[in-house]
């Protein structure tokens, strides 16, 4: 799907995405997807793997390769919250560890990184109680930051 549409998260996991959003607050998957920027650490996408159950994983010199891209989007945008989804997104904004280690915990400031596990339908991750509850408190956080952004955005409106 992501192939066709050219857009990240577009497909069976890009509908996993926007329930998960809807638990963070937003009213539908069309507000989240206006009110949101969604880019992808490469320009091009990667196939499927030999298998075809799922894509095939970017090699390390691919994702190097777009990173200028991913990174002037970055400068240009000035995001105040990000959210790097599944594994290599993590670990391209925090760096290497554990999935347990980082989702439902925020990093940095400007902007805040609040990491989401990969919505694939082939990650087993959620598969144990612990880590859906660590899901549930990324999600709470991207609530509360939400929030935090639109109080902000109407306390500026407000002064002027």
């Amino acid at each position: 799907m992501e192939r066709e549409s050219r857009r990240p998260f577009s497909g069976r996991a890009g509908k996993e995405l926007d329930r998960w959003m809807l638990r963070a607050g937003f009213r539908d998957a069309e507000e989240f997807r206006r009110l949101t920027y969604i880019a992808a650490l490469m320009r091009c996408f990667p196939g499927r793997n030999r298998q075809n159950t799922g894509d095939l994983r970017p090699p390390p010199a691919a994702v190097a390769n777009c990173a200028h891209w991913l990174d002037a989007e970055l400068k240009l945008l000035q995001p105040k919250v990000l959210i790097p989804v599944g594994q290599m997104a993590i670990a391209r904004f925090i760096g290497p560890g554990s999935l347990e280690e980082r989702i439902g915990k925020r990093f940095g400031e400007r902007p805040v990184i609040v990491p989401l596990p990969h919505p694939s339908g082939q990650n087993r991750w959620l598969n144990t109680p612990a880590n859906r509850e660590r899901l549930n408190a990324a999600l709470a956080l991207i609530s509360e930051l939400r929030s935090n952004v639109a109080t902000t955005k109407r306390t500026r409106r407000a002064k002027q």
